[in-house]
């Protein structure tokens, strides 16, 4: 494929500035936890041995002349200048989850109420359970978790949902929580212990008819119980530092038990009560899903508008015409050339390129021949062109990378990524060796296999642009053959379930710029996303190490290591990690959109409000 054919654009780098540990940490308006939590994360942990206090102060007269002076200040400069606008927030959300009745609010005076949002994005699914298959991004809406992300200082923080308060024990095995009273489902069900219970005893032990995609990243914990009328307390059965990262992923939300006995525990056909600022009002497939204004919420300042409609727009390209054409107000994600004309378009949208921790690749079936060959896995991975698949794909910004992306913990600088096999631009010298590795596996020029077969999804952006040009590459540098079968985006995964070949789709979206929880279940043995069957050994102690290593240091080692064992022994073929581009109208508020840190498909109708 000549690159030269489509037009070159500046290639972004977007680095997040702190992680969910940070966030766990400040919200839990408690010092024990905070000091707990904080021995995760290495920017963070070296600026707050001082006292927060004496770090803001030093902040607010910016007399860096003076701390220079001081003998370690070329170190704690650094790290302040990094963690400048994190440390004021972490202040500013100490104080107040740590008062009586803190809710949650949009940040700017005076929202007003009443009106709709509508946002644009694809809204179809196969299952309504968001543990098994449902749609986060829509039906989070909803929905309580636990604890949240605050949507209003840009993902900084972690702040109460339906626990009021937790405590981490010392060993940091057991998570206690208080929950929220008054609490109420919509159907009217009190809200108690015995809810979280259920819906957790589900994830750790599912039915064998449900599968709960999620199961690995909870696997840690032991056992879930009642511990008090309004407490419940998690006990992990073994170490994992990240494990309360994931009880704010917007997925992770809360079932009644009720909703799950009356059901048999499966809730995929229908749309069960939550707890959420927005009731269910009505859908049609592929065209919208709409919800009204829950009345009863148990935040009396939420939520502000009155309907949230979700218009199922799947193309990139015709989610930013959408918010340009003011048919929608915002997207998380449009295309690149949309994105481009928005920020031309100040006086109608505003616009802010962030961190996505999950990328574009296609999966092979590693359980069958002839990809349970290392050296058709490693030939695969030399001699795809990431380069020219960057410049390629216009629909998102895709940023070429190893195995974890250029904001995540432990990444590797892209300036040595350019440098190694199968990330090189000029990659001859790599096809050479991929056509090498595939004659010594017994298909010299691609002969003697089979035609193989690649799903892809309907959108334009896989199925017109992706497949075609992995096709392509596979074609002309390894002389396979591979025919592109496309399906409703929304029955992708359902493929894995086959004796599959190739699937292009999109992985695991971390919901930390720790990648460990996207390596537990995407590519460690038997994770409960692991659905290119991938297996390696070595990878899977990698992993198991990082479960419990908190130095900063030896989890970088750790990190690198794992991605040498995934270049040397690929489990598929990545195009790159994604950077989204939100795009809204002005008069969009409540959200924190241009100051987000990273990516987030979930709850938004609870504190957006439209300024008109």
């Amino acid at each position: 494929m000549d690159p030269t054919r489509y037009r070159s654009r500046a290639k972004w780098l977007f680095f997040a500035a702190s992680g969910v540990a940070i966030a766990v940490a400040v919200a839990c308006g408690g010092t024990e936890v905070v000091e707990k939590v904080v021995k995760e994360t290495v920017v963070v942990e070296k600026v707050v041995e001082k006292p927060v206090e004496k770090i803001v102060e030093k902040e607010r007269i910016v007399e860096k002349e003076k701390i220079v002076e001081k003998p370690v200040e070329k170190v704690v400069e650094k790290q302040i200048v990094q963690t400048r606008v994190v440390e004021k927030e972490v202040l500013k959300l100490v104080v107040a989850t740590a008062q009586p009745g803190y809710v949650l609010q949009a940040p700017e005076p005076n929202p007003k109420f009443g009106g709709e949002v509508r946002t644009a994005w694809g809204t179809t699914m196969q299952s309504f359970d968001m543990w098994s298959g449902g749609s986060g991004n829509v039906l989070t809406q909803m929905y309580n978790n636990l604890v949240r992300k605050n949507p209003t200082d840009g993902l900084r923080t972690i702040i109460p949902d339906l626990a009021t308060e937790w405590k981490i024990s010392e060993d940091g095995m057991k998570y206690v929580f208080t929950l929220r009273e008054g609490v109420k489902f919509h159907d009217g069900t009190p809200f108690g212990p015995d809810d979280v219970v259920a819906t957790y005893s589900r994830v750790l032990n599912p039915p064998a008819n449900v599968p709960i995609a999620a199961k690995t990243l909870y696997d840690a914990i032991g056992k879930v119980e009642k511990t008090g009328p309004k407490e419940v307390t998690f006990t992990l059965a073994k170490p994992r530092v990240w494990q309360f990262d994931m009880f704010s992923d917007p997925g992770s939300v809360i079932y009644s038990k009720k909703a799950l006995d009356e059901n048999n525990q499966d809730l995929r056909k229908i749309v069960a009560p939550g707890t959420g600022p927005m009731l269910f009002d009505s859908q049609k497939s592929a065209e919208f899903f709409k919800f009204k204004r829950n009345p009863n919420y148990w935040n009396p300042k939420l939520p502000y508008v009155e309907f949230a409609t979700m218009l199922h727009v799947p193309g990139w390209t015709e989610r930013g015409t959408s918010v340009l054409t003011g048919v929608a107000d915002f997207s998380w994600n449009v295309s690149f050339d949309t994105f481009e004309e928005g920020k031309k378009r100040t006086d109608i949208v505003k616009v802010n390129p962030i961190n996505n921790f999950g990328f574009l690749e296609v999966r092979w079936n590693n359980a069958k021949p002839p990809f349970n060959d290392i050296r058709v896995r490693k030939a695969m991975h030399l001699a795809f062109n990431r380069h020219i698949a960057t410049e390629v794909y216009r629909e998102e910004f895709l940023n070429v990378s190893r195995w974890i992306s250029a904001g995540g913990a432990g990444a590797t600088p892209i300036e040595a990524v350019v440098k190694l096999p199968g990330y090189r631009r000029d990659n001859s010298t790599d096809i050479k060796e991929a056509q090498r590795l595939l004659t010594e596996a017994g298909f010299p020029g691609g002969k003697g296999l089979p035609t193989f077969d690649l799903v892809a999804a309907s959108v334009p952006g896989h199925s017109q642009v992706l497949a075609p040009f992995f096709v392509e590459q596979m074609k002309t540098n390894l002389g396979m053959n591979i025919k592109i079968r496309v399906v409703e985006r929304a029955l992708v995964n359902e493929e894995y379930k086959k004796d599959f070949d190739f699937v292009l789709g999109t992985v695991f979206h971390s919901p930390s710029p720790n990648h460990t929880p996207m390596w537990e279940a995407v590519w460690k043995t038997n994770g409960s996303q692991n659905f290119a069957r991938y297996s390696n050994t070595e990878f899977d102690k990698i992993v198991e190490q990082l479960a419990s290593e908190t130095d900063p240091d030896k989890r970088a080692q750790l990190f690198a290591k794992g991605q040498d064992i995934l270049d040397a022994d690929p489990p598929e073929v990545h195009f790159g990690y994604t950077s989204h581009m939100l795009m809204w109208r002005t008069p969009v508020k409540g959200l924190g959109l241009g100051e987000r840190l990273h990516q987030e498909w979930g709850r938004y109708s609870d504190t957006v409000w439209i300024d008109k």
